[in-house]
């Protein structure tokens, strides 16, 4: 166990060293290994929502949440924001400020740990993550308060091509990466148009708006993708 121990202090040290190192391969991790990293995910995954979950849902009444997720995962998304705005819920500003805080701080400490993740062994596979293998990219839609959202797409775009390239990491979960960022956070066209969007006015859920096809198809053969076609995409008016 004397390996884990190190680990924990490598994925700090590591967590802002550069490209292109000799990565941990998945043939050499010890079973305790493996079992760590799961734990460490399924920490971070409720580090994730710990607070998150009260904002969205605009109440701190676990058994109302738990009705509005029950309602998502058995009907869907529309179904479910719709039954959400039907509640009429809100929370106290100063009661939604303190949590953002609180949130905010719990964000920077998973960004921490999954860089170090990311730097130690690249993008993990879901042999090892299982279940909760998307968090490698859902969580980085939470970048840290305060700061540069292009610089922080950029810099992990430039590693996510990289986890491409070595076979690590899927296309897809690299453009499902950037295009959330663009649309959810600089509310910008996406460029891979991976994401499906809600449509507020006809409450409905339509194909991802982009800006250009011709420069989306050529971003998507890049990564591997297929190009889109007609009925897959909106293009920005």
């Amino acid at each position: 166990m004397n390996r884990i121990y190190l680990i924990t202090i490598l994925l700090i040290v590591q967590c802002f060293s550069c490209l292109g190192q000799t990565l941990i391969k998945e043939s050499n991790f010890s079973n305790d290994e493996k079992e760590y990293l799961y734990q460490i995910a399924i920490k971070i995954s409720q580090n994730d929502q710990k607070y998150r979950n009260y904002i969205s849902n605009k109440t701190m009444d676990d058994n109302v949440i738990a009705k509005i997720d029950s309602v998502f995962d058995n009907y869907g998304i529309q179904q479910g924001l719709t039954y959400r705005t039907s509640l009429k819920l809100s929370l106290n500003k100063q009661i939604s400020d303190s949590l953002w805080q609180l949130q905010h701080r719990l964000d920077f400490e998973n960004h921490l740990l999954l860089r170090g993740l990311l730097n130690t062994y690249g993008y993990l596979p879901k042999s090892i993550l299982k279940e909760k293998h998307y968090l490698q990219v859902l969580l980085l839609l939470h970048p840290p308060k305060d700061w540069n959202v292009k610089l922080y797409q950029k810099s992990y775009s430039k590693l996510f091509l990289h986890e491409i390239k070595a076979g690590r990491m899927p296309a897809k979960d690299f453009a499902n990466f950037y295009d959330n960022i663009q649309t959810k956070i600089l509310r910008e066209p996406q460029l891979y148009g991976t994401n499906k969007q809600y449509d507020k006015e006809s409450k409905s859920i339509l194909p991802p708006i982009i800006r250009d096809l011709k420069e989306t198809n050529k971003a998507r053969k890049e990564i591997g993708l297929p190009p889109l076609k007609e009925g897959e995409y909106r293009l920005l008016k």
